[in-house]
């Protein structure tokens, strides 16, 4: 009967183990459909700024590349605007090192 309370114990915390492993590790990157949707999350939910919000998504959620910052701006500019945030975004963007998945 002990040893069966044993197995049943370390079962039991295996189990917690791995789905507090699975919670905390992984790929956590979101999914957007678009460029609107990633700065609205961004901005509403975890509080960036809109220029913050557009470097977060280019950068991490969306798949782009640009090789310039007027590249950037004319995406950014065809998939929402942000005339006020826009130029310093893609700045940002272009100034950080892409790393290849």
């Amino acid at each position: 009967m002990r040893l069966r309370l044993h197995l049943v114990s370390a079962l039991v915390a295996s189990l917690a183990l791995a789905t507090s492993v699975t919670a905390c590790g992984g790929d956590d990157t979101e999914s957007y459909a678009n460029l609107e949707e990633c700065v609205t999350d961004h901005t509403v939910n975890e509080g960036l700024s809109e220029a913050n919000a557009i470097t977060t998504c280019l950068h991490d959620h969306l798949d782009v590349t640009f090789t310039t910052v007027q590249e950037c701006v004319d995406y950014v500019t065809n998939n929402g605007g942000y005339p006020d945030s826009r130029d310093a975004a893609c700045a940002d963007l272009l100034s950080q090192p892409r790393i290849a998945p």
